[in-house]
């Protein structure tokens, strides 16, 4: 069986199940073993695979690869549908943000995010944003001076 298919069925498990196994340990480790070559099939998972499959990944996610998880950033981004995944992910980037294509369509995709969300996702949006460094950056894009400014 294949690392991303046993992650699959691990992920999908009932959820009684999981918690009482602590099997988020096991998920953490088999997304440390993830590939960039596993990203494209992870990808056309992710929309078909319920939010409670979604939570547990990105919660699980705390030992992944660099470049998989850049990779999986940036499929994320073009999943219009996709509701869960790019803010809780973005914090496991470094915490100094680079000048990259990926850090700009991150900036992006908050920006949109900012001015559609309630204030507990601006919270949300500022906290993912601060971790991995693009925080000063999206608070120049707002036209705003600081989080206080911003009713945060």
């Amino acid at each position: 069986m294949s690392v991303l298919n046993e992650l699959d069925a691990l992920l999908g498990l009932d959820g009684d199940e999981y918690d009482r196994l602590d099997l988020f340990l096991e998920a953490d480790e088999l997304i440390g073993e993830l590939q960039p070559a596993d990203v494209p099939p992870l990808l056309a998972l992710w929309p078909q695979r319920s939010l409670s499959w979604q939570q547990r990944y990105t919660q699980a996610s705390t030992g992944i690869d660099g470049a998989v998880l850049r990779t999986l950033l940036a499929g994320l981004l073009q999943i219009r549908e996709s509701t869960h995944g790019v803010f809780e992910l973005m914090s496991r980037l470094p915490s100094v943000a680079d000048a990259s294509p990926l850090s700009e369509a991150l900036l992006d995709y908050a920006q949109r995010a900012w001015h559609a969300a309630e204030p507990a996702g601006r919270r949300q949006i500022q906290i993912s944003c601060w971790s991995c460094g693009l925080s000063g950056r999206l608070l120049k894009r707002l036209g705003l001076a600081s989080w206080k400014e911003a009713g945060l």
